[in-house]
């Protein structure tokens, strides 16, 4: 017995519109965080050895945040992608079921 699955595509259209808003939003927000993260070599002070460690692990959280925000950024661009490759499916499903019905229509009508 064929399953009876209805999608609203619109809602569907919806979320990917939203991925696709969360995505731009990083992209925007990213300058930011750059800029956030590039401080003077002076700000950690002139202690030998101490200022260098500390550059060096703000130097680390930078590039590690940096690189989680960026995956981010990307896992919505393709959630995004998904959800559109996922309606597009649907909808070329229902024109090919539609096609197959008036084939069929047309075929009981001779």
């Amino acid at each position: 017995m064929p399953s009876d699955i209805e999608v609203d595509e619109q809602a569907v259209r919806r979320l990917e519109a939203a991925a696709k808003q969360v995505t731009s939003t990083l992209t925007a927000l990213e300058a930011q965080l750059t800029a956030a993260g590039d401080v003077p070599s002076d700000a950690f002070g002139h202690l030998p050895f101490a200022s260098d460690m500390l550059r060096a692990k703000y130097a680390e959280q930078v590039t590690g945040g940096t690189d989680l925000f960026r995956a981010a950024q990307a896992a919505f661009g393709r959630v995004a992608s998904a959800l559109s490759d996922t309606v597009d499916a649907y909808e070329r499903n229902e024109q090919d079921i539609d096609a197959g019905f008036k084939a069929i229509q047309s075929g009981m009508g001779r």
